[in-house]
């Protein structure tokens, strides 16, 4: 269990010490200049029953302007995150895409899905806007696209990690995985990771399970995983799923272990522990995640980040895992390389200049929240690194299994 470290506001706030400083260079730039705002966009889902998912990383995303802003805002102007709700839509996200680049003038949008996100990639070139997302598909940066970037490690990542594990940390050299996926981008993308990490090993994915997002009963699903022999289960799918599948693994008689992709730790495990037997199936659980979370108060970066929260969403201690959960961490980071985007691109910046900006980032420092992250013409993903993590059942928190780990 994690000890909670206090440091004082001033610490957090040498966070942006480089951002304050570029504000100096364009202060004097008059009034009418300092009343604009440098703007961002995001395409949200803000009404649906996993709306929590844009929810959360817009707060974390607004909790770093928000420092950005307080801290002087960056060439003499305040920043700026406008929402538009697509209800997971992609037809409406794609179209809030074009207001934000044509109307708003954003200099980068974001999506909430992954279908959005490829669905707006034809419109890139003639809208000239960096484009990122909650989701985080390795195809969106690999191969290179000109105006798509992930920020974070990519689905794929999370995936080699969790193979990569079975094979080496839990030295199974014979193991039967399978992969539980909805049937769309985001399940392709878990899918597509797994049969090709497995390619490694020579070995064969032994099963893929279609579970839509909408189930809230997994039965069929790990029925048939169980005639399958499966030993190990990568769960692509948000955390009410995993904890509806370890529930339903238990009925059946299902003795596995469970993986889960960066949004299978979307929300806190009292999903998983509220279930009959809870502690016992929050054991058979492993997630794999692009970001330190919220509670690791050892680390610098999330620190500053608590401290943040707690002053500039006025959010008690005690009550902080209610705001940071999910996304947040994600949006926080994601705000972090915008503003150094936006520091590099100058006081003339615009999203083709803010695309440069991003691909001149290197080693940017996010004080352990991830990874160093580091960009170029022909790298738009920030990282590979991410984390395992178990469930601390007494603390109901996902507490991390060793540092950085970095699939080849």
């Amino acid at each position: 269990m994690f000890k909670t470290i206090r440091t004082s506001c001033a610490a957090g706030s040498r966070l942006l010490a480089t951002v304050a400083a570029a504000t100096a260079l364009t202060l004097g730039a008059g009034s009418a200049i300092a009343q604009e705002t440098w703007k961002f966009g995001i395409a949200n889902d803000l009404s649906g029953p996993s709306s929590y998912h844009g929810k959360t990383f817009a707060g974390g995303f607004n909790t770093y302007l928000k420092e950005v802003n307080d801290a002087g805002g960056m060439h003499g102007k305040k920043l700026e995150l406008l929402q538009e709700n697509a209800e997971r839509n992609v037809q409406k996200e794609v179209g809030f895409l074009r207001k934000f680049a044509q109307q708003d003038k954003v200099l980068a949008a974001m999506m909430v899905t992954s279908d959005g996100l490829f669905a707006a990639k034809p419109l890139t070139e003639s809208l000239k806007v960096p484009l990122t997302g909650i989701g985080v598909p390795e195809l969106a940066s690999n191969p290179v696209h000109p105006w798509l970037f992930n920020i974070v490690a990519s689905y794929q990542d999370t995936v080699f990690a969790a193979i990569d594990h079975v094979f080496n940390g839990i030295g199974d050299k014979d193991p039967k995985i399978a992969v539980i996926a909805p049937d769309s981008q985001f399940g392709l993308e878990a899918v597509r990771a797994a049969e090709l990490r497995m390619q490694k090993y020579g070995k064969p994915l032994t099963s893929k399970v279609v579970m839509a997002l909408k189930d809230t009963d997994a039965t069929t699903q790990v029925l048939a995983l169980k005639q399958a022999g499966v030993k190990y289960v990568i769960i692509q799918l948000a955390g009410a799923h995993v904890a509806a599948i370890l529930r339903d693994a238990n009925k059946v008689g299902l003795d596995a272990t469970f993986f889960g992709t960066t949004q299978a730790m979307d929300r806190e495990p009292d999903l998983i522990l509220s279930q009959p037997n809870g502690a016992a199936l929050s054991k058979k659980f492993i997630g794999v995640g692009p970001w330190s979370k919220w509670n690791e108060t050892s680390i610098p970066g999330v620190a500053a980040m608590r401290i943040a929260a707690r002053k500039l969403e006025d959010v008690p201690e005690a009550k902080l895992g209610s705001l940071m959960y999910s996304n947040f961490v994600q949006g926080y980071v994601t705000a972090m390389v915008m503003a150094e985007a936006l520091k590099k691109a100058g006081p003339a910046a615009n999203g083709e200049k803010m695309r440069d900006a991003l691909q001149q980032i290197k080693n940017f420092d996010t004080r352990g929240i991830t990874p160093p992250l580091s960009f170029g013409p022909d790298r738009h993903k920030g990282s590979t690194g991410v984390k395992l993590f178990r469930i601390n059942a007494d603390s109901r928190v996902y507490e991390p299994i060793g540092g950085w780990v970095t699939p080849n």
